[in-house]
């Protein structure tokens, strides 16, 4: 079998670019960004889950008093790339998962590229161009790993919808269904905006190329099945998604709260110009600048295009940046009051990938005239210069969590009670507080329980009405006179411990000691876990895991009520022997039990109906597809 040195070049190019980062992980996954924060501490928290627990975590109890994760769209639960978690530690699965997806992205990039009619070489640097582009790499600095992976499957699917259109086959919708599935279940808002591209590169397709209007019926019904085989091959996770997002702060979110990052005209120039100027100054989502090198190229093969073409990417780009500018143009309030869903999104820039990979398949149609393949070369190295450069500066430049003061953790690991921990200032690990099973009231996700966090605004003794991502808010305690939490609340909620960076004075707190910054307090109003209410006996959690919660007491004279500080959600189920027992809730938020008299033990489990139903029709989704695979390459076979 003959190796294509192309795409053997995008796996080395892969390879080096994370080999300081395989070498070492902890280079990379040690940062105070997302993947440091968040997805460090859910990577591990899913491998504890698989091997210790010997399940798949549906439900995430170690922060904000219990969450959704299978509905929760930061994390892909069933993504089958999770499976190396069984091998790997957390730190090398994620820079393992990083380079599998740059690897992707440029080698479905070479094929795309090829599409178009590119040469070899040429598609090689479209695929180096898009794959180590500038918005891979800060998204990449930005811990953004997930989102990342998002967009290595785009070019996938863009390169299945062109097949679709130029010749409809099972295996192309196939393709294409499962690269759409992979897109919505790692990052929905990619998977937003693909489709919304696919849609009308469909219909510009189809009109340019139209011939007769029962081949364009045929075109239209493949692709129509694509997406839609696409999203029910992601129910499993998607129906569970739409459940909580219902019911997340997402639903309630102001168009000033998804128009981000805010523009003026100098900052958007020097993001798409020259951001060196302004480096310190440009976040990861304000940078826009794709390189020097494919800028350039990507204008020479817009002046090669025909005059339709050039009318259509003109209007495209002018719209998009109408679009990323957010409220400074009518544009993005009227998409925002239009278009459906894109109220759950946030950060406008989030579809510069789309430029990304439009400006990389441009540059290739520049190079594409240009015979001398040395020239081409030296135009892919130097991109790859600057590239680089930028994403180890952006990386480097990332501040790391700080792993001092790991004497409080110890201590709190060293209590064998079940408990919760608040900090009223942020103020953990996240890493260290996963490492040590340290369950905490407050939390850090972009998508929460709304009734969650109006309790935890009660607890908290703070007011905050705008969206957050960290909880609680760090507008509330980087203020002169930070709140000082109530402790009866805080009780309800299982919290034994409270921690600040600030002295709090109350009769309720009894101060422990003062760990470097941090002072602890132990609150006197704690609560168990799960308590029988207006009754003696103590209730034994016998098992606590991410699905399913088991817990014994003292034979029941009478029926009575049983109290868990644990959220009230639905899907949860209670049963005890072979009766199912009703859970309701208690102030909207805390989960009772009605228990009949005569018993001792009561097991919850979570297994919600919309995960149920969503797995039984991304099953049959799956082997339907493998029937219409096998039915096709039978009749080849025949032929």
């Amino acid at each position: 079998m003959k190796i294509n040195r192309y795409l053997l070049t995008v796996v080395i190019l892969t390879l080096l670019f994370f080999a300081p980062f395989l070498i070492k992980p902890r280079i990379l996954t040690l940062k105070d960004n997302d993947l440091g924060r968040t997805y460090i501490p859910m990577l591990q928290f899913a491998k504890d889950s698989i091997i210790q627990d010997k399940t798949i975590p549906l439900w995430r109890p170690d922060q904000m008093m219990g969450e959704p994760l299978i509905g929760n769209a930061i994390f892909p639960v069933i993504y089958p790339l999770n499976l190396i978690l069984i091998f790997l530690p957390a730190n090398f699965t994620a820079v393992l998962f990083y380079a599998v997806h740059f690897t992707l992205a440029g080698v479905t990039t070479y094929f795309l590229a090829k599409s178009f009619g590119i040469k070899d070489l040429s598609a090689l640097a479209a695929a180096v161009f898009y794959a180590f582009s500038t918005k891979m790499m800060v998204q990449t600095s930005a811990g953004h790993i997930t989102m990342v992976a998002a967009f290595s499957f785009f070019p996938l699917a863009f390169l299945s919808v062109r097949k679709i259109l130029q010749k409809p086959s099972y295996i192309w919708m196939v393709t294409g269904s499962i690269s759409l599935a992979f897109l919505l279940i790692l990052y929905p808002t990619i998977f937003y905006y693909s489709l919304l591209f696919l849609i009308l590169y469909s219909l510009y397709y189809l009109w340019i190329h139209f011939t007769k209007w029962n081949y364009t019926v045929k075109q239209l019904l493949a692709l129509a099945s694509t997406f839609l085989i696409g999203l029910v091959l992601s129910a499993i996770q998607l129906i569970p998604q739409l459940e909580f997002g219902f019911l997340s702060t997402r639903s309630e979110l102001k168009l000033e709260d998804v128009a981000v990052p805010l523009w003026n005209s100098q900052k958007l120039l020097s993001s798409l110009v020259f951001p060196y100027q302004n480096w310190k100054n440009l976040d990861h989502e304000a940078f826009l600048y794709l390189g020097f090198i494919p800028s350039i190229l990507a204008i020479l093969g817009f002046v090669h295009i025909s005059k339709l073409r050039k009318i259509i990417l003109l209007a495209f780009g002018v719209l998009t940046l109408l679009f990323i500018v957010g409220l400074s143009t009518p544009l993005f309030p009227l998409a925002y009051n239009f278009l459906p869903y894109l109220k759950y999104s946030r950060v406008t820039t989030r579809l510069w990938f789309i430029v990304a990979l439009l400006v990389a398949l441009l540059a290739a149609h520049a190079l594409n005239k240009i015979k001398n393949k040395l020239i081409i070369y030296t135009f892919i190295v130097f991109f790859l210069l600057e590239s680089v450069f930028i994403g180890y500066k952006k990386i480097l430049d990332t501040p790391n969590l700080s792993f001092s003061n790991r004497s409080i953790y110890q201590f709190l690991a060293n209590d064998d009670d079940i408990f919760r921990v608040y900090c009223t200032t942020y103020c953990f690990n996240p890493q260290l507080i996963s490492r040590h099973k340290i369950e905490v009231l407050h939390g850090e996700t972009p998508i929460q329980d709304e009734k969650f966090v109006d309790f935890l605004q009660k607890a908290g003794n703070y007011q905050f009405d705008r969206f957050a991502v960290i909880f609680p808010p760090y507008q509330v305690w980087q203020t002169g006179n930070p709140s000082v939490p109530d402790p009866g609340l805080l009780g309800l909620a299982n919290v034994k411990y409270v921690a600040s960076t600030y002295e709090i004075n109350s009769e309720e707190f009894i101060f422990i000691t003062k760990f470097d910054e941090i002072y602890l307090y132990k609150n006197t109003l704690f609560q168990p876990r799960a308590l029988i209410e207006n009754s003696q006996p103590e209730v034994t959690i016998e098992k606590y895991s991410p699905n399913k919660i088991v817990l014994s007491f003292e034979k029941t004279k009478k029926p009575t009520n049983l109290l868990l500080s644990e959220k009230f959600y639905p899907g949860w189920i209670a049963t005890t022997g072979q009766q199912k027992l009703k859970i309701d809730s208690r102030d909207s938020i805390f989960r009772t039990v009605r228990v009949p008299a005569q018993k001792t033990n009561i097991e919850l489990s979570y297994s919600p109906e919309s995960y149920r139903l969503g797995k039984n029709i991304t099953l049959a989704t799956i082997l339907f597809l493998f029937l219409c695979v096998w039915y096709t390459r039978k009749q080849k076979l025949n032929v």
